[in-house]
């Protein structure tokens, strides 16, 4: 009798606390990603968006959003969040395996989903993030993941989207025998990943199964995209003829100098992952704004462009800052949010459900008391498949901490 009673307590409290499955999330500035923002309302039923409109909103369990500005959740498409912890701390990094060849490894596996830096990130409003290892010539295949959920299962939302691949360094040596040797090294690492890619294409299963090149095969005839790291037009270059040569689909993550090979990746339709927008140092005779200016230049040639902190765990929460940097130099509102939500999403291939604030499509939603893309305004209401999430993190306690500390004293 007494375990019966318990148990109706718990029902009950479980009963009052859940959220209810249809609410009308109303009077708030929506920005949707796909059209200019609007004042209108978001029907959210379970999980997906049912309706977004303008007007005055329909009968139901109504939310006031008070005039604040709704958004799609952001997206990070290249980071290290759940993988590394803290960078100085070998026992926890996770993004690097040893060896060069590791296509069979998938980045969700090593995910920490009670990470504090997923949570600092979620509360600036990222809420999806692709996952990606590096560290080794192939190093694993990069996985799509929420910044919610108790567990990495609960976490994935794609298990694979990318093989990671590191890229040679090619730099200009001043001296003939250091070139050489450069030459050399680089060469070694093309046949290693061209060898690797034809023993991939040509494998065929057998009673001992290879799971190295069965995880390596879709990427080699190029039924899935290539993350590829590049930092100088020498590498751009290469990377350009070695995927013609090898008929793959690479997705490009880099910084400078991208813009001038704007027309053919645009007719390549090759997408770019744009990182170090806040830490590249112009070169002596490049404007001062040069990194700045690269995204509405790659935007201009029609170039799919994605903008990301730099790949590193704890700059995940700089994403919002990124885009409105970005439109100080030349994007318009709309193409500065889109770097940050629908073009990732197209990126990691998940744009079908994820990215914008439209009918049918998940709702994962960012509340923001102004403008997400200026630094000033904070996130104050996230809803993950329509679930509203907790936006604490470790900085905001440690905030409190003091703060209570410096009042007493």
């Amino acid at each position: 009798m007494i375990l019966r009673i318990f148990f109706l307590v718990l029902m009950s409290v479980a009963i009052s606390t859940a959220q209810p499955s249809r609410k009308i999330l109303y009077n708030g500035v929506i920005h949707t990603a796909t059209e200019e923002a609007f004042s209108g309302y978001v029907v959210v039923n379970g999980e997906t968006i049912e309706k977004v409109g303008r007007g005055a909103p329909p009968e139901g369990n109504r939310v006031d959003l008070q005039g604040a500005h709704l958004y799609p959740g952001l997206i990070d498409a290249d980071s290290a969040l759940g993988l590394v912890e803290v960078e100085s701390l070998r026992a926890t990094r996770d993004q690097t395996e040893v060896g060069s060849l590791n296509p069979n490894l998938e980045a969700r596996y090593a995910f920490r989903a009670e990470s504090d830096l997923v949570s600092v990130a979620r509360s600036q409003g990222v809420l999806v993030s692709g996952v990606n290892p590096l560290g080794s010539v192939i190093s694993g295949q990069g996985s799509v993941m929420r910044l919610w959920g108790w567990t990495w299962e609960d976490m994935t939302v794609v298990p694979a989207w990318t093989l990671s691949l590191d890229w040679p360094r090619v730099t200009v040596k001043p001296d003939a025998k250091k070139a050489e040797e450069e030459l050399e090294e680089i060469g070694k690492s093309l046949f290693f990943v061209n060898d690797a890619f034809e023993e991939a294409r040509s494998y065929i299963g057998s009673e001992v199964e290879d799971v190295k090149w069965r995880a390596l095969k879709p990427y080699a005839q190029g039924k899935r995209p290539i993350l590829i790291r590049v930092q100088t037009p020498a590498e751009v270059r290469s990377v350009l003829e070695w995927t013609d040569k090898m008929k793959v689909k690479p997705v490009l993550v880099a910084g400078r100098q991208i813009d001038e090979f704007g027309t053919e990746l645009a007719q390549r339709k090759i997408p770019v992952i744009y990182q170090f927008l806040f830490n590249q140092n112009p070169t002596r005779i490049e404007r001062y704004d040069e990194h700045y200016r690269t995204p509405k230049a790659l935007m201009d040639q029609g170039v799919l462009v994605a903008l990301s902190p730099s790949g590193l765990a704890f700059d995940a929460r700089e994403v919002r800052d990124l885009a409105g940097r970005a439109r100080a130099f030349g994007l318009t509102e709309l193409q500065a949010l889109q770097t940050v939500t629908l073009n990732p999403a197209r990126i990691l291939g998940v744009d079908d459900r994820l990215g914008s604030i439209e009918a049918g499509k998940e709702a994962t939603l960012v509340l923001c008391e102004g403008d997400l893309l200026e630094v000033a305004p904070k996130v104050t209401r996230a809803w993950g498949a329509g679930v509203e999430l907790d936006l604490s993190d470790r900085q905001k306690e440690l905030y409190q901490k003091y703060r209570k500390h410096l009042i007493r004293d």
